[in-house]
């Protein structure tokens, strides 16, 4: 008996790889491109909801900062006596007056407070405070606007 030899059946080392099939490989460059335009138009779409993000943000920061630096006023002006002199009426919410104001606040050129002291009657003071920014971040200037009452309870 003759041994014969069978070219059809090697050894699975030796055996040459099939060449790839449709759908089995990596992403093709037209489905690389079409990903990367979709995902561009996405972006596109978002930004300006970004930018108003930012934009809110900037705003709401001034807006805590002047109701802050209000506050801090405010409580410096209830904690005087009711006959202390620094709640004489007087002063102007719309322009600065010494005494009713710190214009420059805090050095800040940009930030003023103006308060205005108004006696009601003879045991009510009506306080108003301004506190403004001359230049915002976005937008127009800001102002905050505040009141209390100050009465003399004995």
């Amino acid at each position: 008996m003759q041994a014969t030899t069978d070219n059809t059946r090697q050894h699975p080392a030796h055996q040459r790889s099939s060449p790839r099939r449709r759908g089995e490989g990596g992403f093709t460059l037209l489905e690389v491109l079409v990903s990367g335009f979709l995902v561009g138009l996405v972006a596109l779409a978002v930004a300006p909801m970004m930018l108003m993000a930012i934009q809110t943000s900037a705003v709401a920061q001034e807006a805590t900062e002047l109701t802050t630096f209000g506050s801090q006023q405010m409580e410096i002006l209830r904690a005087l006596p009711f006959t202390d002199a620094g709640l004489t009426a007087g002063g102007d919410d719309q322009a600065s007056d010494a005494g009713y104001s710190l214009d420059p606040y805090l050095g800040d050129a940009n930030v003023y407070l103006r308060w205005e002291v108004v006696d009601e009657n003879a045991s009510r003071k009506k306080i108003t405070l301004v506190v403004g920014i001359r230049n915002s971040i976005w937008g127009p200037p800001r102002e905050i606007i505040m009141e209390t009452f100050r009465t003399d309870i004995q």
